[in-house]
């Protein structure tokens, strides 16, 4: 699994890979939010992670549950998007 992956438990206790796009962080929420897409599906998503309280082993993912928070990731997925698209291809060799 490369760095930049992580493995989700789903509702059904399966596991799914999926590759993380972005983190942020908000200053109004105070919250950490990670925008993912899983391999098998391409489907995007994006959840509160949760550092563990002693920073001793790896932390949880929460559900996001407001409209306000949805609306913010909304954007931000926009401006992501927007950005690749203007950023310049890298050569294949």
């Amino acid at each position: 699994m490369e760095e930049n992956q992580i493995i989700i438990t789903m509702e059904d206790g399966s596991e799914e890979v999926a590759e993380i796009l972005f983190t942020h962080y908000s200053e109004e929420t105070k919250k950490n939010y990670v925008v993912f897409e899983f391999l098998n599906s391409g489907e995007i998503s994006a959840a509160i992670y949760e550092a563990s309280k002693d920073n001793t082993e790896e932390g949880a993912f929460s559900d996001i549950e407001t409209e306000a928070e949805w609306d913010m990731m909304d954007e931000l997925l926009e401006a992501y998007f927007d950005e690749m698209e203007d950023a310049p291809e890298e050569e294949e060799n």
